[in-house]
């Protein structure tokens, strides 16, 4: 099994400017380096070693793998190539992971330079990607002439959220699949349990389901907890559920997340946790005994993309409210989705 930390010790990152990282191919072993686009505007050259000048190696195997943080896109741009040698001696190929029939230029076996010939665009045009994108750099011999720079920068998402939530007219107690989803917004709307403050009733089982646009997260933020426990302290009886479909590492809700007490979660820290996609499921149910019951909880939900738009987040303690509005978002044109409409908006900090 290949080590990782090897492998990204051995990627160079010659230079870093405002908006700009030089990176120089040197790996030998294959292993794939996940890269960031954060922005809009940000760009990543990669490129052979001691680029444009010749090099000495014998054998590289470089694979970057490039993401765009927050829906923002990934464009490509092979700037200059010198590949002329045998067919199979140095190939630069970049793909992403769109599926067959998607459109995409990058779609598999996406592009390809190699033995003088190529299938990017002109180097005064893009390829532009949705997804992650796959760059690999193959050199098995080398004559001292092989080289390339390739250019990948952050393009604005093709949506962001909109700024008013909507859905759920029937309540989270509905009956039928997703009877009650929230496209999540820009601004912060209230969900809570049936009845509250007053006790919740027997038997509920009840789900909101959060959505919002490609590449922005679902923060949900409880303002109010009362949810009986059992007798040991255990969310066995009446409890709320957290799902995240997209569960990540950096994702603190994970797969699934239980909660009950009368303490907010992460008390007494700000009760705010946030989906590592662009969807959340909350369950929130109660056993059909007639033991009394606590109020239920009460949170707010809004749609999180920092390119986008300022993030706001609400947190009380005791009876103090604090608010934070935070984030500088790209400033252009974009796309905002609801269920029913598309418009065009422009962001602004």
């Amino acid at each position: 099994m290949r080590s990782f930390v090897p492998a990204f010790l051995l990627l160079v990152k010659v230079f870093t400017a405002s908006g700009l990282d030089k990176y120089e191919c040197t790996d030998t072993t294959g292993s794939t380096i996940p890269l960031q686009i954060v922005k809009p505007g940000h760009r990543i050259e990669l490129m052979t070693p001691n680029y444009p000048n010749p090099f000495k190696n014998t054998w590289l195997d470089c694979v970057w793998k490039i993401r765009g943080l927050h829906g923002t896109r990934v464009e490509i741009k092979l700037v200059d190539m010198g590949l002329n040698e045998a067919c199979n001696d140095n190939i630069l190929r970049v793909k992403d992971d769109s599926s067959k029939g998607s459109g995409s230029k990058l779609e598999s076996p996406g592009l390809t330079a190699r033995c003088g010939q190529s299938t990017f665009p002109p180097p005064n045009q893009i390829a532009l990607s949705d997804g992650v994108v796959t760059v690999r750099f193959k050199s098995s011999r080398n004559t001292g002439n092989a080289r390339f720079r390739l250019i990948v920068s952050g393009a604005v998402p093709n949506a962001c959220p909109a700024k008013i939530s909507s859905g759920c007219p029937d309540g989270p107690c509905c009956y039928g699949k997703d009877c009650c989803v929230i496209n999540a917004g820009n601004e912060p709307i209230e969900i809570m349990s049936p009845n509250f403050p007053k006790s919740s009733g027997p038997g509920l089982k009840c789900q909101y389901t959060m959505v919002t646009a490609y590449g922005s997260q679902i923060a949900l933020n409880f303002l109010n907890m009362d949810i009986r426990t059992d007798s040991n302290q255990a969310c066995l009886s009446d409890f709320i559920t957290l799902e995240d479909p997209a569960a990540g590492p950096a994702s603190m809700i994970g797969p699934k997340k239980t909660f009950c007490g009368q303490k907010l979660p992460n008390y007494p820290a700000p009760s705010v946790l946030v989906s590592a996609g662009n969807t959340l499921v909350l369950r929130y149910q109660t056993d059909s005994s007639k033991s009394i019951k606590g109020s239920g909880f009460k949170a707010t939900v809004s749609a999180v993309n920092p390119t986008c738009n300022k993030m706001q987040f609400e947190y009380q303690y005791g009876e103090e409210v604090c608010n934070s509005t935070c984030g500088v978002p790209y400033e252009t044109t974009v796309t905002t989705t609801t269920t029913t409409t598309t418009t065009s908006t422009s962001t602004t900090t």
